[in-house]
């Protein structure tokens, strides 16, 4: 099976932040001759071979429904599922990728999996000795949870390895590229206000509501309607906005009190807005 891009891109449209752009680079992989050859590297197979003499062939793992894996021009994530919204990711960058792109990278990957998949939880394992997955677990917002004292095996000998978290939740309030998102949301709905001669629909400036804003429209996009309607009502709830409502899933079609939005292939339209009292 072919590749598949791992986000349709819109149109010709700038991406609005570096891990949008990332995420159109991105590639669903099915096929796992471009993994092997990642993993091959001697920098990378010394840290994900059991042994140093094992050769390491992916095709059956990436063939598995559970297994999610994304992939950029010099590496990417390889996601399993071990339970319906639990996933453990494993990243595997080439050290031409490592630094700025290699951060880029995995948090594009993060965006899809929280967006574009059932993901609530995601896991990583930091084996003892490798500073570089502590480092990225930590820029990427993961939080040590427990140390398992045979949590991986190196050349043959189990080793300590530290387990890291990042929910959904945590993500959505430090990942970079949702404030952009809102931010496009807002704009592009007074746009749409305008054309049934509406003002603009605006409140105070708040870079948290853009966010929380930014994460739904992203799972909206990403066919998580249910995600995206949960996550956002919990913070509305809290910091005193309006909920929204799914009113039809095809199309999708989600209430946000002021106006009726229809929203699909990365873009929304306003069908109705409410009466003016």
């Amino acid at each position: 099976m072919q590749a598949q891009t791992a986000s349709k891109p819109q149109g010709k449209r700038k991406p609005i932040s570096a891990v949008h752009a990332m995420m159109g680079m991105l590639e669903v992989q099915r096929d796992a001759r471009k993994l092997n050859l990642i993993l091959a590297h001697p920098d990378i197979h010394a840290w994900v071979a059991p042994r140093s003499d094992t050769a390491l062939d992916m095709a059956e793992a990436i063939a598995d429904p559970r297994v999610i894996c994304l992939l950029g021009k010099h590496g990417g994530v390889l996601f399993h599922q071990h339970q319906p919204g639990l996933y453990e990711a494993h990243t595997q960058i080439l050290p031409e990728g490592r630094g700025a792109w290699g951060l880029d990278c995995v948090r594009a990957c993060l965006m899809w999996m929280f967006t574009r998949a059932d993901a609530m939880e995601i896991i990583t394992r930091c084996p003892k000795g490798n500073l570089a997955a502590t480092a990225l677990a930590r820029a990427v917002g993961g939080t040590r949870i427990l140390t398992n004292a045979n949590g991986w095996i190196k050349d043959g000998v189990p080793i300590p390895a530290d387990y890291y978290s990042l929910k959904v939740e945590d993500w959505m309030r430090l990942a970079p590229g949702l404030e952009e998102r809102g931010a496009w949301f807002h704009e592009r709905l007074e746009a749409e206000l305008a054309t049934f001669d509406r003002a603009p629909h605006r409140h105070p400036d708040d870079t948290v509501h853009d966010r929380y804003v930014g994460a739904a429209c992203e799972m909206f996009f990403g066919g998580q309607p249910a995600k995206a309607r949960v996550l956002y009502n919990r913070f509305a709830v809290m910091a005193g906005y309006l909920p929204l409502e799914i009113v039809n899933m095809s199309p999708l079609a989600v209430d946000i009190s002021s106006a009726l939005l229809v929203m699909g292939d990365g873009d929304f339209r306003v069908v109705s807005v409410a009466p003016l009292h």
